[in-house]
Protein backbone atom coordinates (compact mmCIF):
# COMPACT_ATOMS: atom_id res chain seq x y z
CA UNK A 1 0.00 0.00 0.00
CA UNK A 2 1.25 3.14 -0.90
CA UNK A 3 2.11 6.26 1.13
CA UNK A 4 0.96 9.30 -0.76
CA UNK A 5 2.90 11.39 1.47
CA UNK A 6 6.02 10.32 0.69
CA UNK A 7 5.90 7.92 -2.50
CA UNK A 8 9.24 6.43 -2.11
CA UNK A 9 8.16 4.46 1.66
CA UNK A 10 5.27 1.91 2.24
CA UNK A 11 3.15 1.57 4.62
CA UNK A 12 3.45 -1.90 6.25
CA UNK A 13 0.65 -3.65 5.61
CA UNK A 14 -1.03 -6.31 8.85
CA UNK A 15 -3.80 -7.55 10.36
CA UNK A 16 -5.40 -7.27 6.91
CA UNK A 17 -7.90 -10.02 7.57
CA UNK A 18 -8.87 -7.27 10.73
CA UNK A 19 -9.22 -4.47 8.10
CA UNK A 20 -12.29 -4.11 5.82
CA UNK A 21 -13.70 -0.77 4.43
CA UNK A 22 -16.40 -1.12 1.85
CA UNK A 23 -16.64 2.10 -0.07
CA UNK A 24 -20.19 3.35 -0.88
CA UNK A 25 -21.37 1.72 -4.36
CA UNK A 26 -23.84 4.66 -5.42
CA UNK A 27 -23.46 8.55 -3.92
CA UNK A 28 -26.99 9.84 -3.58
CA UNK A 29 -28.06 13.72 -4.08
CA UNK A 30 -30.57 14.60 -1.56
CA UNK A 31 -32.50 18.00 -1.81
CA UNK A 32 -32.54 19.13 1.84
CA UNK A 33 -30.50 18.02 4.99
CA UNK A 34 -33.95 17.22 6.30
CA UNK A 35 -33.94 13.91 3.75
CA UNK A 36 -31.50 12.32 6.12
CA UNK A 37 -33.96 12.41 9.10
CA UNK A 38 -34.07 8.86 10.09
CA UNK A 39 -33.19 5.25 8.18
CA UNK A 40 -30.47 5.11 11.14
CA UNK A 41 -27.95 1.97 10.96
CA UNK A 42 -28.38 -0.34 12.84
CA UNK A 43 -24.92 -1.63 14.11
CA UNK A 44 -23.85 -5.18 15.84
CA UNK A 45 -21.97 -5.05 19.00
CA UNK A 46 -18.58 -6.91 18.58
CA UNK A 47 -16.78 -6.63 21.76
CA UNK A 48 -18.89 -5.32 24.71
CA UNK A 49 -21.22 -8.33 25.04
CA UNK A 50 -18.23 -10.55 25.35
CA UNK A 51 -16.73 -8.97 27.38
CA UNK A 52 -19.87 -9.00 29.71
CA UNK A 53 -20.44 -13.23 29.14
CA UNK A 54 -23.33 -12.46 26.97
CA UNK A 55 -23.78 -14.91 24.13
CA UNK A 56 -26.76 -12.83 22.61
CA UNK A 57 -26.30 -10.81 19.88
CA UNK A 58 -26.90 -7.29 20.28
CA UNK A 59 -27.69 -4.32 17.75
CA UNK A 60 -27.31 -0.56 18.17
CA UNK A 61 -29.71 2.13 16.69
CA UNK A 62 -27.42 4.84 15.90
CA UNK A 63 -29.94 7.35 16.27
CA UNK A 64 -27.01 10.23 16.99
CA UNK A 65 -26.07 9.63 13.39
CA UNK A 66 -29.52 12.02 12.44
CA UNK A 67 -28.93 15.35 11.02
CA UNK A 68 -29.11 17.51 14.19
CA UNK A 69 -27.42 14.67 16.66
CA UNK A 70 -30.65 13.01 18.42
CA UNK A 71 -33.61 10.92 17.37
CA UNK A 72 -35.07 14.26 18.72
CA UNK A 73 -34.96 15.22 14.74
CA UNK A 74 -37.76 12.86 14.05
CA UNK A 75 -39.50 14.18 16.62
CA UNK A 76 -39.33 17.69 16.42
CA UNK A 77 -39.88 17.57 12.02
CA UNK A 78 -43.13 15.66 13.06
CA UNK A 79 -44.49 18.21 15.40
CA UNK A 80 -43.66 20.86 12.74
CA UNK A 81 -45.36 18.71 9.51
CA UNK A 82 -48.26 18.34 12.06
CA UNK A 83 -48.31 22.52 12.59
CA UNK A 84 -48.17 22.96 9.50
CA UNK A 85 -51.22 20.15 8.41
CA UNK A 86 -52.87 22.02 10.88
CA UNK A 87 -52.83 25.28 9.32
CA UNK A 88 -51.16 27.06 12.41
CA UNK A 89 -48.03 28.03 10.27
CA UNK A 90 -47.21 31.47 8.73
CA UNK A 91 -43.84 32.95 7.96
CA UNK A 92 -44.52 35.21 11.18
CA UNK A 93 -45.39 31.82 12.92
CA UNK A 94 -42.92 31.70 16.58
CA UNK A 95 -42.08 28.00 16.88
CA UNK A 96 -42.28 27.71 21.10
CA UNK A 97 -40.26 24.48 23.05
CA UNK A 98 -40.15 23.49 26.23
CA UNK A 99 -36.96 21.00 26.31
CA UNK A 100 -34.43 19.11 28.48
CA UNK A 101 -32.16 20.24 24.86
CA UNK A 102 -32.33 17.56 22.44
CA UNK A 103 -36.14 18.59 21.16
CA UNK A 104 -34.99 21.96 21.20
CA UNK A 105 -32.06 21.57 18.56
CA UNK A 106 -34.12 19.48 16.53
CA UNK A 107 -36.53 22.66 16.32
CA UNK A 108 -34.16 25.78 16.12
CA UNK A 109 -32.40 23.77 12.86
CA UNK A 110 -35.43 22.46 11.14
CA UNK A 111 -37.20 26.20 11.98
CA UNK A 112 -34.43 28.02 10.49
CA UNK A 113 -34.41 25.76 7.25
CA UNK A 114 -38.08 27.31 7.15
CA UNK A 115 -36.76 30.68 8.50
CA UNK A 116 -39.08 30.48 11.13
CA UNK A 117 -38.03 31.90 14.70
CA UNK A 118 -37.60 29.73 17.73
CA UNK A 119 -37.91 29.93 21.01
CA UNK A 120 -36.38 27.33 23.43
CA UNK A 121 -37.19 27.26 27.07
CA UNK A 122 -34.74 24.50 29.02
CA UNK A 123 -33.60 23.71 32.23
CA UNK A 124 -30.75 24.98 33.78
CA UNK A 125 -29.70 20.83 33.84
CA UNK A 126 -28.91 21.02 29.88
CA UNK A 127 -25.66 21.08 28.98
CA UNK A 128 -23.40 24.24 27.77
CA UNK A 129 -23.02 22.87 24.64
CA UNK A 130 -26.64 22.15 23.92
CA UNK A 131 -27.84 25.74 24.67
CA UNK A 132 -25.05 27.00 22.46
CA UNK A 133 -26.14 24.74 19.71
CA UNK A 134 -29.84 26.13 19.64
CA UNK A 135 -28.60 29.75 19.95
CA UNK A 136 -25.73 28.96 16.98
CA UNK A 137 -29.09 27.77 14.99
CA UNK A 138 -31.09 31.31 15.84
CA UNK A 139 -33.38 30.10 18.64
CA UNK A 140 -33.84 32.13 21.42
CA UNK A 141 -33.44 30.37 24.13
CA UNK A 142 -34.38 30.38 28.07
CA UNK A 143 -32.63 28.68 30.64
CA UNK A 144 -34.59 28.61 33.71
CA UNK A 145 -35.08 26.67 36.93
CA UNK A 146 -38.95 27.34 36.87
CA UNK A 147 -41.31 24.96 34.86
CA UNK A 148 -40.20 25.36 31.33
CA UNK A 149 -43.44 24.12 30.54
CA UNK A 150 -45.58 26.91 32.23
CA UNK A 151 -43.68 29.56 30.49
CA UNK A 152 -43.96 28.66 27.29
CA UNK A 153 -47.72 28.91 27.74
CA UNK A 154 -46.73 32.32 29.46
CA UNK A 155 -45.27 33.29 26.17
CA UNK A 156 -48.42 31.35 24.23
CA UNK A 157 -50.80 33.65 26.31
CA UNK A 158 -48.95 37.19 24.60
CA UNK A 159 -49.01 36.49 21.19
CA UNK A 160 -51.94 33.68 20.40
CA UNK A 161 -52.07 34.90 16.61
CA UNK A 162 -48.34 33.64 16.00
CA UNK A 163 -46.80 31.84 18.29
CA UNK A 164 -47.39 27.57 18.15
CA UNK A 165 -46.07 25.24 21.05
CA UNK A 166 -44.92 22.16 19.06
CA UNK A 167 -45.65 20.46 23.14
CA UNK A 168 -43.66 16.95 22.51
CA UNK A 169 -45.36 15.66 26.22
CA UNK A 170 -48.31 15.84 25.20
CA UNK A 171 -48.78 16.01 20.71
CA UNK A 172 -49.35 12.57 19.74
CA UNK A 173 -47.38 13.03 16.52
CA UNK A 174 -44.64 12.39 18.92
CA UNK A 175 -45.07 8.56 20.00
CA UNK A 176 -46.77 8.46 16.17
CA UNK A 177 -43.57 9.11 14.36
CA UNK A 178 -41.56 6.65 16.08
CA UNK A 179 -44.38 3.72 15.03
CA UNK A 180 -44.34 4.66 12.07
CA UNK A 181 -40.66 5.23 11.46
CA UNK A 182 -37.93 4.23 14.18
CA UNK A 183 -39.69 0.61 15.18
CA UNK A 184 -40.76 0.09 11.31
CA UNK A 185 -36.93 0.62 10.71
CA UNK A 186 -35.87 -1.79 13.02
CA UNK A 187 -38.56 -4.67 12.25
CA UNK A 188 -37.24 -3.72 8.43
CA UNK A 189 -33.73 -4.74 9.23
CA UNK A 190 -33.91 -6.99 11.99
CA UNK A 191 -36.59 -9.14 11.49
CA UNK A 192 -37.54 -11.46 14.66
CA UNK A 193 -36.03 -9.75 18.06
CA UNK A 194 -36.18 -11.01 21.60
CA UNK A 195 -35.81 -7.32 23.68
CA UNK A 196 -35.73 -3.48 22.94
CA UNK A 197 -34.37 -1.46 25.39
CA UNK A 198 -34.03 2.48 25.79
CA UNK A 199 -34.34 5.28 27.72
CA UNK A 200 -37.89 7.49 27.75
CA UNK A 201 -37.99 11.42 28.78
CA UNK A 202 -41.25 12.25 26.80
CA UNK A 203 -41.89 8.68 26.41
CA UNK A 204 -42.78 9.19 22.55
CA UNK A 205 -40.15 6.52 21.75
CA UNK A 206 -40.97 4.01 23.95
CA UNK A 207 -44.97 4.39 23.19
CA UNK A 208 -44.56 4.32 19.12
CA UNK A 209 -41.57 1.44 19.19
CA UNK A 210 -43.09 -0.27 21.58
CA UNK A 211 -46.41 -0.78 20.14
CA UNK A 212 -44.61 -1.00 16.64
CA UNK A 213 -42.42 -4.16 17.60
CA UNK A 214 -45.25 -5.71 19.89
CA UNK A 215 -47.75 -5.95 16.84
CA UNK A 216 -45.16 -7.71 14.68
CA UNK A 217 -43.79 -9.72 18.19
CA UNK A 218 -45.53 -10.00 21.25
CA UNK A 219 -43.15 -11.61 23.34
CA UNK A 220 -40.47 -9.23 22.63
CA UNK A 221 -39.44 -7.62 25.98
CA UNK A 222 -39.23 -3.94 26.20
CA UNK A 223 -36.97 -3.18 28.59
CA UNK A 224 -36.56 0.88 30.09
CA UNK A 225 -33.29 2.52 31.09
CA UNK A 226 -34.86 4.22 34.08
CA UNK A 227 -32.08 6.68 35.74
CA UNK A 228 -31.28 6.62 39.54
CA UNK A 229 -33.53 9.08 41.13
CA UNK A 230 -36.29 8.89 38.67
CA UNK A 231 -39.26 7.47 39.82
CA UNK A 232 -41.44 7.49 36.33
CA UNK A 233 -41.07 3.36 36.62
CA UNK A 234 -39.38 2.79 39.79
CA UNK A 235 -42.33 4.29 41.67
CA UNK A 236 -40.79 3.12 45.20
CA UNK A 237 -37.75 4.16 44.54
CA UNK A 238 -36.27 7.69 46.40
CA UNK A 239 -36.45 10.19 44.20
CA UNK A 240 -33.21 12.29 44.06
CA UNK A 241 -31.61 14.70 41.38
CA UNK A 242 -28.94 12.82 38.58
CA UNK A 243 -26.41 13.78 36.13
CA UNK A 244 -27.98 11.97 32.88
CA UNK A 245 -29.81 14.14 31.00
CA UNK A 246 -32.98 13.60 28.78
CA UNK A 247 -34.84 10.39 30.30
CA UNK A 248 -36.72 9.96 33.39
CA UNK A 249 -38.46 12.51 35.67
CA UNK A 250 -40.74 12.37 38.17
CA UNK A 251 -43.97 12.42 36.49
CA UNK A 252 -45.03 10.58 33.51
CA UNK A 253 -46.40 12.67 30.46
CA UNK A 254 -49.74 12.40 28.61
CA UNK A 255 -48.15 10.56 25.38
CA UNK A 256 -46.00 7.94 27.48
CA UNK A 257 -48.07 4.78 27.65
CA UNK A 258 -45.94 2.47 30.53
CA UNK A 259 -48.24 -0.25 29.82
CA UNK A 260 -46.11 -1.26 26.65
CA UNK A 261 -43.10 -2.12 28.52
CA UNK A 262 -42.07 -5.50 30.44
CA UNK A 263 -39.74 -4.05 32.55
CA UNK A 264 -36.95 -1.61 33.61
CA UNK A 265 -33.85 -1.31 34.73
CA UNK A 266 -32.49 1.45 37.01
CA UNK A 267 -29.40 2.40 35.76
CA UNK A 268 -26.88 5.27 38.16
CA UNK A 269 -25.03 7.86 36.70
CA UNK A 270 -21.76 6.62 36.87
CA UNK A 271 -22.93 3.16 35.49
CA UNK A 272 -24.20 5.19 32.47
CA UNK A 273 -21.25 7.41 32.06
CA UNK A 274 -19.00 4.40 32.20
CA UNK A 275 -20.67 2.62 29.50
CA UNK A 276 -21.21 5.57 27.52
CA UNK A 277 -17.10 5.89 27.03
CA UNK A 278 -16.95 2.02 26.55
CA UNK A 279 -19.50 1.97 23.56
CA UNK A 280 -17.23 4.84 21.76
CA UNK A 281 -13.67 3.15 22.86
CA UNK A 282 -14.44 -0.60 22.64
CA UNK A 283 -17.72 -0.15 19.30
CA UNK A 284 -16.52 3.25 17.87
CA UNK A 285 -20.07 4.54 18.90
CA UNK A 286 -19.59 8.20 19.88
CA UNK A 287 -22.79 8.15 21.96
CA UNK A 288 -24.16 10.63 24.91
CA UNK A 289 -24.71 9.57 28.18
CA UNK A 290 -28.07 8.48 27.91
CA UNK A 291 -27.47 5.90 25.70
CA UNK A 292 -24.63 4.81 28.38
CA UNK A 293 -27.92 4.48 29.94
CA UNK A 294 -29.48 2.29 27.42
CA UNK A 295 -27.02 -0.08 27.09
CA UNK A 296 -26.27 -0.83 30.80
CA UNK A 297 -29.89 -1.35 31.08
CA UNK A 298 -29.85 -4.08 28.39
CA UNK A 299 -27.18 -5.91 29.67
CA UNK A 300 -28.35 -6.20 33.19
CA UNK A 301 -31.81 -7.37 31.48
CA UNK A 302 -30.17 -9.58 29.28
CA UNK A 303 -28.58 -11.33 32.34
CA UNK A 304 -31.54 -11.22 34.31
CA UNK A 305 -33.67 -13.17 31.82
CA UNK A 306 -30.92 -15.36 30.61
CA UNK A 307 -30.64 -14.54 26.56
CA UNK A 308 -28.61 -16.63 25.35
CA UNK A 309 -27.56 -17.96 21.88
CA UNK A 310 -29.74 -17.23 18.89
CA UNK A 311 -31.43 -14.30 20.88
CA UNK A 312 -31.22 -10.35 19.30
CA UNK A 313 -31.36 -7.38 21.35
CA UNK A 314 -31.69 -3.95 19.53
CA UNK A 315 -30.58 -0.95 21.68
CA UNK A 316 -31.43 3.01 20.73
CA UNK A 317 -28.75 4.90 20.98
CA UNK A 318 -30.88 8.46 21.31
CA UNK A 319 -27.70 10.89 20.93
CA UNK A 320 -24.03 12.07 20.45
CA UNK A 321 -21.04 13.00 22.63
CA UNK A 322 -21.76 16.73 20.68
CA UNK A 323 -23.47 17.72 23.59
CA UNK A 324 -21.50 16.92 26.45
CA UNK A 325 -18.20 17.49 25.67
CA UNK A 326 -17.22 19.65 28.95
CA UNK A 327 -19.19 16.45 31.02
CA UNK A 328 -18.67 12.72 30.65
CA UNK A 329 -16.29 12.92 27.88
CA UNK A 330 -13.95 14.70 29.37
CA UNK A 331 -11.79 12.79 32.40
CA UNK A 332 -11.45 15.67 34.96
CA UNK A 333 -15.30 15.85 34.76
CA UNK A 334 -15.44 11.99 35.23
CA UNK A 335 -12.81 12.24 37.98
CA UNK A 336 -14.54 15.40 39.71
CA UNK A 337 -18.21 13.43 39.79
CA UNK A 338 -15.83 10.16 41.35
CA UNK A 339 -16.88 8.19 38.51
CA UNK A 340 -13.05 7.80 37.14
CA UNK A 341 -10.16 7.34 39.40
CA UNK A 342 -7.41 10.35 39.20
CA UNK A 343 -4.34 10.07 37.17
CA UNK A 344 -1.35 8.70 38.88
CA UNK A 345 1.69 11.54 38.92
CA UNK A 346 4.58 11.56 40.17
CA UNK A 347 4.81 14.84 41.66
CA UNK A 348 6.68 15.40 44.91
CA UNK A 349 3.01 16.33 46.54
CA UNK A 350 0.28 14.64 44.50
CA UNK A 351 -0.41 11.97 47.00
CA UNK A 352 -0.12 14.00 49.99
CA UNK A 353 -2.87 14.48 52.47
CA UNK A 354 -4.80 17.41 51.76
CA UNK A 355 -4.74 18.55 55.17
CA UNK A 356 -0.87 19.00 54.60
CA UNK A 357 -1.35 21.28 51.44
CA UNK A 358 -1.38 25.15 51.76
CA UNK A 359 -3.71 26.95 49.80
CA UNK A 360 -1.95 30.45 48.28
CA UNK A 361 -5.17 32.50 49.15
CA UNK A 362 -8.05 31.87 51.92
CA UNK A 363 -11.70 32.08 50.58
CA UNK A 364 -14.34 33.28 52.97
CA UNK A 365 -17.19 30.72 53.70
CA UNK A 366 -20.75 31.51 53.55
CA UNK A 367 -23.94 30.06 54.71
CA UNK A 368 -25.88 28.05 52.54
CA UNK A 369 -28.79 29.28 53.73
CA UNK A 370 -27.54 33.10 52.95
CA UNK A 371 -29.48 35.45 50.75
CA UNK A 372 -27.05 36.92 47.91
CA UNK A 373 -26.43 40.00 49.08
CA UNK A 374 -25.28 38.58 52.72
CA UNK A 375 -23.02 36.48 50.71
CA UNK A 376 -21.68 39.46 48.72
CA UNK A 377 -21.25 40.88 52.26
CA UNK A 378 -19.22 38.13 53.28
CA UNK A 379 -16.95 38.55 50.24
CA UNK A 380 -15.73 42.12 51.42
CA UNK A 381 -13.28 43.30 49.00
CA UNK A 382 -13.08 39.17 47.93
CA UNK A 383 -14.46 38.18 44.76
CA UNK A 384 -15.04 34.69 45.74
CA UNK A 385 -16.66 32.84 48.52
CA UNK A 386 -17.15 28.78 48.98
CA UNK A 387 -20.79 28.02 50.08
CA UNK A 388 -21.32 25.43 52.93
CA UNK A 389 -24.16 23.48 54.80
CA UNK A 390 -24.76 23.16 58.24
CA UNK A 391 -22.30 20.66 58.73
CA UNK A 392 -19.69 22.52 57.15
CA UNK A 393 -20.10 20.51 53.85
CA UNK A 394 -19.00 22.46 50.25
CA UNK A 395 -21.97 22.86 48.83
CA UNK A 396 -20.53 25.09 45.32
CA UNK A 397 -19.18 27.96 45.19
CA UNK A 398 -19.80 31.57 44.32
CA UNK A 399 -18.85 35.51 43.16
CA UNK A 400 -19.65 38.66 42.55
CA UNK A 401 -18.81 38.00 38.88
CA UNK A 402 -21.54 35.29 38.57
CA UNK A 403 -23.62 37.37 40.59
CA UNK A 404 -23.20 40.50 38.16
CA UNK A 405 -23.96 38.19 34.90
CA UNK A 406 -26.94 37.27 36.28
CA UNK A 407 -28.13 41.17 36.84
CA UNK A 408 -26.72 42.28 33.70
CA UNK A 409 -27.83 39.09 31.90
CA UNK A 410 -31.73 38.23 33.30
CA UNK A 411 -34.01 36.38 32.50
CA UNK A 412 -36.00 37.81 29.91
CA UNK A 413 -39.50 36.82 28.08
CA UNK A 414 -40.53 37.83 24.55
CA UNK A 415 -43.01 40.51 25.52
CA UNK A 416 -42.49 41.00 29.08
CA UNK A 417 -39.75 43.31 30.71
CA UNK A 418 -36.75 41.79 31.78
CA UNK A 419 -36.68 40.52 35.42
CA UNK A 420 -34.80 42.23 37.96
CA UNK A 421 -31.78 40.11 40.01
CA UNK A 422 -33.43 39.66 43.16
CA UNK A 423 -30.34 39.95 45.76
CA UNK A 424 -32.62 38.22 48.88
CA UNK A 425 -32.84 34.93 46.81
CA UNK A 426 -30.88 31.89 48.23
CA UNK A 427 -27.20 31.98 47.08
CA UNK A 428 -27.99 28.48 46.31
CA UNK A 429 -29.87 29.16 43.31
CA UNK A 430 -26.89 31.16 41.80
CA UNK A 431 -23.96 28.83 42.67
CA UNK A 432 -21.10 29.03 39.72
CA UNK A 433 -21.86 25.99 37.41
CA UNK A 434 -19.13 23.19 36.63
CA UNK A 435 -17.73 23.55 40.53
CA UNK A 436 -15.75 20.35 39.99
CA UNK A 437 -15.05 18.09 43.24
CA UNK A 438 -12.30 15.33 43.19
CA UNK A 439 -11.70 12.73 46.09
CA UNK A 440 -8.50 12.29 47.60
CA UNK A 441 -9.02 8.30 46.47
CA UNK A 442 -11.49 8.70 43.63
CA UNK A 443 -14.48 6.42 43.41
CA UNK A 444 -13.50 4.77 46.63
CA UNK A 445 -16.20 6.08 48.64
CA UNK A 446 -14.29 6.05 51.74
CA UNK A 447 -12.40 9.31 50.88
CA UNK A 448 -11.52 11.32 53.72
CA UNK A 449 -10.75 14.32 52.06
CA UNK A 450 -12.42 16.58 49.17
CA UNK A 451 -10.88 19.34 47.17
CA UNK A 452 -12.78 21.47 45.30
CA UNK A 453 -11.42 23.17 42.12
CA UNK A 454 -12.92 26.04 39.92
CA UNK A 455 -12.38 28.35 36.96
CA UNK A 456 -14.40 31.70 37.06
CA UNK A 457 -12.91 33.56 34.76
CA UNK A 458 -8.67 34.18 35.19
CA UNK A 459 -8.97 33.45 39.38
CA UNK A 460 -8.60 29.37 39.99
CA UNK A 461 -10.34 28.76 43.14
CA UNK A 462 -8.71 25.93 45.42
CA UNK A 463 -10.41 25.23 48.78
CA UNK A 464 -9.80 22.90 51.32
CA UNK A 465 -11.83 20.99 53.80
CA UNK A 466 -11.69 17.54 56.03
CA UNK A 467 -14.87 15.11 55.42
CA UNK A 468 -15.55 12.33 56.63
CA UNK A 469 -18.09 10.13 54.45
Amino acid sequence: MYNFINSGHKFPVTHRDKFFWKPTVKGVIHNSILDLIGNTPLVKLNKIPKANNLECEIYAKCEFLNPGGSIKDRTALALLKDAEQGGNVTDKTIFVEPTSGNTGIGVAFEAALMDNKSIIITGEKSSNEKVSTMRLLGAEVIQTNKSTIEIAHKIHDKDLQNVVILNQFENDANPRVHYETTGEEILNAMGEINMVVMGTGTGGTLSGVGHKIKERYPNCHIIVAEPDGSIIFNVHGKKHPYLVEGIGGSKAPIVLDKSVANGYEVVTDEESFLMARELCQKEGLLCGGSSGAAMAAAIKAAKRLKLGLGKRIVVILTDGIRNYMTKFVCNQWMEAHLFLDPPEHTMSWWKDPITKITPGHEYPKVDSKMTCLQAIKEMGKGNIAVVVNEKGSFVGAVSKDSFRNYATNPTKLPYEDSENFDFNESVTNYLVKDCHILAKNGKKRNAECRLAIQDIGHNRLCCYWNQCF
